[in-house]
């Protein structure tokens, strides 16, 4: 080793035998130059993690990494090394098997209860038709609630105020849907709850329905006889060109990590578009125009889809998508 990394080592060993003060009055040296030392031989030895002012026990690097190791598969672990996100608190992606020739599934996202704009008929003329199509689940990326005080004035456009009139609106606004599995993320006004409390409402109002989904925060998965539908919310701002932020967002995908299908929330905007072999959608709203969004010059495209999937070998061989506008 070089002599500045067995300098501060011998400086680091004799402050975990004794402390500061006396690590500086026997080499003769400020009390500063001692605890810089000190990080400079955990920055150069890169193994020990130690606070010695409090004597905490000693963390080496290998049973780190065997910690790491036991926590995850090999093949999360390829993952991880070669830049992916793992998250601890992600829920397990839902895998689900089904016969016939076509995936059929509703999409809806950024309905917003407990807004005075959010318009309970089109949630309900929603459900109606996707009944009537017979799909095989309902997808919905984010913004499921509104949250409160996002901005000044806020509260004066909340018809439920508060994390249980928020939640048990959009309970039971879900349960008329009981009869296919509902896969939901969660979005910025939902997150609202997590920054003020920790409350995870989306979380909570899967626990209240029998065929609720939590999948996670901003980004979620399912797997359709291996085909992948990824979920997508975000906090960015809508884009000068209704396309360029699903570009964007397709081209931060990894190569790993992209999905068959894109389902994009937040910007309250209707698209479908291919990108680097990903069928890509952008869900509009069913909230209509806000304050906040007209004083911006932000239009919002009202409606939902329902779209068809033919699967083969995990791949997308043939899509159909109908949009259903409301205005």
């Amino acid at each position: 080793m070089a002599p500045n990394y067995n300098r501060a080592k011998e400086i680091y060993d004799y402050v975990k035998k004794t402390n500061y003060d006396v690590a500086a009055k026997y080499y003769g040296i400020s009390k500063e130059t001692i605890k810089r030392s000190c990080r400079e031989f955990r920055r150069l030895d890169n193994d020990i993690d130690i606070n010695v002012k409090d004597k905490k026990s000693v963390i080496t690097k290998k049973s780190l990494l065997k910690s790491i190791e036991e926590k995850y598969s090999n093949s999360e672990l390829q993952s991880i090394a070669n830049g992916a996100r793992i998250s601890n608190d992600k829920p397990e992606v839902p895998k689900v098997s089904f016969k016939g020739e076509n995936y059929k599934f509703g999409y809806m996202t950024d309905l917003h209860c407990g807004s005075i704009f959010f318009i309970e008929d089109w949630f309900n003329a929603a459900i109606s038709e996707m009944k009537k199509q017979k799909v095989n689940s309902v997808m919905i990326s984010g913004d499921i609630t509104e949250g409160m005080n996002n901005r000044p004035g806020h509260i004066y456009e909340l018809n439920k105020i508060g994390y249980e009139a928020q939640r048990e609106y959009a309970v039971n606004l879900f349960k008329k849907i009981d009869s296919v599995p509902l896969y939901f993320i969660d979005g910025n006004h939902d997150r609202w709850f997590i920054k003020s409390n920790g409350a995870l409402i989306v979380k909570d109002i899967c626990k209240e329905l029998t065929n609720g989904h939590y999948l996670g925060h901003d980004v979620g998965e399912v797997l359709i006889n291996g085909c992948k539908i990824m979920l997508w919310h975000g906090e960015d701002g809508s884009s000068y060109a209704t396309s360029y932020r699903v570009q964007k967002i397709v081209e931060s995908i990894s190569g790993g990590e992209k999905p068959n299908v894109l389902l994009c929330g937040h910007t309250h905007k209707q698209i479908n578009m291919f990108e680097r072999n990903i069928h890509c959608f952008s869900g509009g709203c069913l909230q209509r125009q806000s304050s906040w969004m007209r004083g911006k010059r932000l239009p919002a495209h009202c409606g939902y889809w329902i779209i068809t999937l033919t699967i083969n070998n995990s791949c997308v061989v043939k899509i159909s998508s109908t949009w259903y506008p409301f205005y």
